[in-house]
């Protein structure tokens, strides 16, 4: 085997039920944001989107949840980093709630080049540097 080959734990295949699972939860994810920001932008009230916000909430925690099921190296990966990335902006939400509707876009752009990055630096690995598929 060359070096820097294979660096870090196996990585297996997804299995069908868990892409199947991630595509649903991601799908909802974004229409659930969608009518979040857009609440934002038109200034609804709070009552109004309010569960639009748990349901923002507990489809990013299911889609962490599949990341997590399918790769552990995914927290340290370019695309878990990008996903706290994408969180931070909805914690800062909590302290500047004025800026909401700024920050729930920069969340969405945050959220929307992690999901579009090239593949070597979605899977590249602060543990582990350059991670060979």
């Amino acid at each position: 085997m060359a070096a820097g080959k294979n660096t870090g734990p196996p990585q297996t295949k997804r299995p069908d039920w868990s892409r199947a699972l991630d595509i649903l939860l991601r799908t909802g994810h974004i229409g659930v944001v969608g009518v979040l920001l857009g609440g934002a932008i038109f200034q609804a009230p709070l009552p109004a989107v309010h569960h639009y916000a748990w349901l923002v909430i507990l489809t990013g925690l299911g889609l962490v949840a599949t990341e997590l099921h399918h790769s552990l190296r995914w927290p340290h990966e370019g695309r878990g980093l990008m996903a706290l990335g994408h969180m931070l902006p909805l914690v800062l939400l909590h302290l500047w709630p004025a800026l909401c509707v700024e920050l729930l876009w920069v969340a969405l752009v945050i959220g929307a080049i992690g999901s579009h990055m090239p593949r070597s630096w979605r899977h590249w690995s602060l543990v582990y540097g350059k991670v060979e598929k």
